[in-house]
């Protein structure tokens, strides 16, 4: 194999290796280039469903803040960190409130394509999704996992999370 091809062939090993990351569990502020500390604005707690922990480093924020079940939404991330993040809109998870709580609601049979979205640092990007069609009334956020490349080049996840927004 020619040298052009192994090292094409390793920056799409690494590529797969962020994108792999990005969809795996992580632990939060375990990453190293994530500069924000843990936000204190409403809703900001720990979600019990994925764990994530909500930072300013990467804004999520959603078109509007009243929606209908199964209506389409644009996703908004703003990225006010000098680090650059890999991310798929479309993998995208709802939570629901219930007695202050955030709980993972399940889309059995959701699918999407493999994409990476790079969100380069100080940089804006937006994204459509689809709010599920059997989604009851009641308060939810959008959580988006991203991966970002830490100290020697590692990727690891980070999670961001939107502000509540209703669902009638």
């Amino acid at each position: 194999m020619p040298i052009g091809h192994a090292r094409l062939s390793l920056a799409g090993f690494g590529l797969l290796l962020a994108l792999d990351l990005a969809c795996r569990p992580g632990t939060p502020g375990s990453v190293p280039n994530d500069t924000a500390k843990p936000s204190t604005s409403a809703g900001a707690g720990t979600s019990a469903a994925s764990g994530t922990v909500r930072t300013d480093s990467v804004v999520l924020r959603t078109d509007k803040t009243q929606y209908r079940s199964g209506e389409r939404m644009t996703l908004t991330f703003e990225n006010r960190s000098a680090s650059g993040y890999a991310f798929n809109p479309c993998q995208r998870s709802m939570e629901r409130e219930a007695n202050g709580a955030w709980t993972a609601v399940p889309e059995t049979g959701r699918m999407c394509t493999m994409e990476a979205w790079i969100l380069e640092p100080h940089g804006t990007r937006s994204g459509p999704t689809e709010l599920p069609a059997s989604l009851a009334p009641g308060r939810y956020r959008v959580v988006v996992r991203m991966s970002v490349e830490g100290a020697g080049g590692v990727a690891s996840s980070v999670s961001v999370v939107s502000e509540p927004v209703s669902v009638s």
